[in-house]
């Protein structure tokens, strides 16, 4: 039993480390010149064992878009679980957490990898996950809309699922265009989206 304590630990920190090297690299080198040798090279492991442990070259994006996922993920619960009063501040507050933690986890050019990659292999095993990560923020933008409608700030009549996905659509392509940007900033989009939000606050909102 302690043996085997021993080797899961010992696959634990190998796999930390494969996850720590890609990431330096990809960052470094950029996603498309770095290949898994370079990656087992720097990690002091074979190119076979990074195989074993992800896959491809994108299941290693992916593991590390997905670790720090669950990390975003209970900060937006975290916000949501404070029950805001505006529903545009909220909606903004929710981009700038998912802003912030990206800039915090990858640097803009690796999240282009990362979104080029999840167009280019929509139907592979990265871009469904990718997706279904999505469909997790969608929904905490659903519960988000919920408690709004419990309190009477959203209109009740609002399919709270259908503009989940409106506006987290609508944060995503501001997501999109930050990234894109080498040059724009949080501040700049925060307003951008804040403007967004506000054209469309008489379609939704109670008050």
């Amino acid at each position: 039993m302690a043996l085997m304590g021993l080797r899961e630990r010992q696959k634990a920190s190998r796999r930390e480390r494969i996850l720590e090297v890609a990431k330096a690299r990809f960052q470094t080198d950029g996603y498309a010149p770095t290949t898994i040798e370079m990656i087992a090279r720097d990690a002091d492991v074979s190119a076979v064992t990074v195989y074993n442990y992800f896959d491809t070259k994108a299941g290693l994006l992916l593991a590390l878009v997905s670790e720090s996922d669950q990390l975003l993920i209970r900060q937006l619960k975290a916000m949501i679980a404070r029950e805001p009063t505006d529903i545009i501040d909220a909606v903004a507050t929710f981009g700038q957490i998912l802003r912030r933690h990206a800039m915090r986890y990858l640097e803009k050019s690796t999240w282009r990898e990362v979104l080029s990659a999840s167009i280019q292999e929509g139907s592979s095993d990265f871009g469904r996950t990718y997706l279904e990560l999505d469909r997790v923020l969608i929904e905490l933008m659903r519960a988000m809309i919920v408690t709004f409608q419990k309190r009477g700030l959203i209109l009740e009549s609002v399919d709270s699922e259908a503009l989940a996905d409106c506006l987290f659509s609508l944060q995503n392509i501001r997501f999109f265009k930050f990234i894109a940007d080498d040059n724009s900033d949080d501040e700049d989009i925060d307003r951008r989206l804040r403007t967004d939000l506000a054209a469309l606050r008489g379609l939704f909102s109670a008050k």
